[in-house]
């Protein structure tokens, strides 16, 4: 069990990072180029989306590593009860980071841009989708009752 949480806390934080990292890329394109239409909501959709992707990735790449090599653990009955302590430890592993950036940036008072973790609602918006899109895909994975 704990070697389940840590290794689904590895992969989710891989993904977050390599998500900030693309995240960090596109905001400052955006911001840099001379787009027609540039608003204040940009920002958050790129976040949104990375951090769906984020989740979605995490979750199934979380499974494919302990379940092992060569096992399409997401096809088994037993997937959804995989992917419950997957989802967990990515639960805790966003209310940490949360809980660290809001000790270190946000009650300081600090304005970050729109980069994450600088600003508060665009890391809220980042670590909400990649859990919403986990859980999503958590209960993508559910059976369906027999008929």
């Amino acid at each position: 069990m704990i070697a389940t949480f840590l290794k689904a806390a590895a992969v989710y934080l891989a993904c977050l990072v390599v998500g900030d990292v693309a995240g960090v890329v596109a905001c400052t394109i955006f911001d840099v180029a001379p787009i027609r239409g540039n608003s204040a909501a940009l920002p958050y959709a790129i976040w949104f989306v990375l951090g769906v992707f984020a989740g979605f990735i995490a979750l199934f790449g979380a499974g494919s590593w302990i379940t092992g090599k060569g096992e399409t653990w997401s096809d088994r009955p037993e997937g959804a009860r995989l992917a419950t302590p997957i989802f967990l430890s990515a639960l805790a592993v966003s209310l940490a980071i949360a809980g660290f950036f809001w000790w270190l940036y946000w009650s300081r008072g600090v304005e970050g841009e729109y980069y994450v973790p600088d600003s508060g609602p665009h890391t809220i918006t980042y670590l909400v989708s990649a859990l919403g899109a986990m859980w999503i895909g958590r209960l993508a994975l559910t059976p369906s009752p027999k008929a």
